[in-house]
């Protein structure tokens, strides 16, 4: 049963690595804003390799670590225990389906803008916003709305299966050497961020969990 006395240890370590992996993705996406009104002061700062490696980090990571244990984990477990997550999970769920055309949206404008297209940088610009605010309300509802769901039915063992996923790097369904990578490319992109961008590394993470 779920502890009517508050989340538990288990509950309250997986609610804190989903937040975690939030926070990554979100930190990327304000810096690759920041990016883009650095790169419209000078063209000096134009740093087409730190985007390529943002871009590479935000297609890559969401699809392949982080959903897989939302979808497998988490949505199944809430969806077995309570008939009201459901119209919540699928409007998740198709957000995790559909975010895919504007990656690939994200993406044909980079590919434009590093070929120099007439008006790429502005095209470049809207393709991250709206990808930014897609994602950032995208996970404002996972953190709103379905974990204070989850926290009201799941049971302990329930919780410890959610923490087990998003802690256990090892665990060959979800790939720990993609997660080892995947870390690794976000450690290089914070190496190669010059200092006026690093602040967006972290003053995007609150975003995420805003209301």
């Amino acid at each position: 049963m779920p502890n009517a006395a508050g989340p538990s240890p288990a509950a309250e370590r997986a609610i804190a690595l989903i937040k975690d992996e939030h926070r990554a993705i979100a930190r990327i996406l304000g810096a690759m804003q920041a990016w883009i009104s650095r790169t419209r002061e000078s063209a000096s700062h134009r740093n087409v390799e730190l985007f390529d490696a943002m871009l590479r980090y935000i297609e890559n990571v969401p699809d392949r670590l982080h959903h897989p244990k939302e979808d497998g984990v988490l949505f199944s477990a809430l969806l077995s225990r309570t008939s009201a997550a459901q119209t919540l999970i699928r409007r998740l769920e198709w957000d995790h389906a559909h975010g895919g055309a504007l990656l690939y949206a994200l993406h044909g404008s980079f590919h434009a803008f590093s070929y120099g297209t007439a008006n790429g940088l502005n095209q470049l610009a809207t393709a991250v916003d709206e990808f930014a605010e897609f994602y950032w309300d995208h996970m404002r509802r996972e953190e709103v709305q379905l974990l204070p769901l989850a926290i009201a039915h799941l049971t302990a063992d329930d919780w410890q299966s959610v923490a087990s996923a998003f802690g256990d790097n090892t665990d060959p369904l979800f790939g720990g050497e993609l997660a080892a990578e995947y870390r690794r490319l976000y450690e290089c992109i914070a190496e190669w961020t010059p200092a006026p961008l690093k602040s967006y590394l972290e003053e995007a993470a609150p975003r995420a969990g805003s209301q």
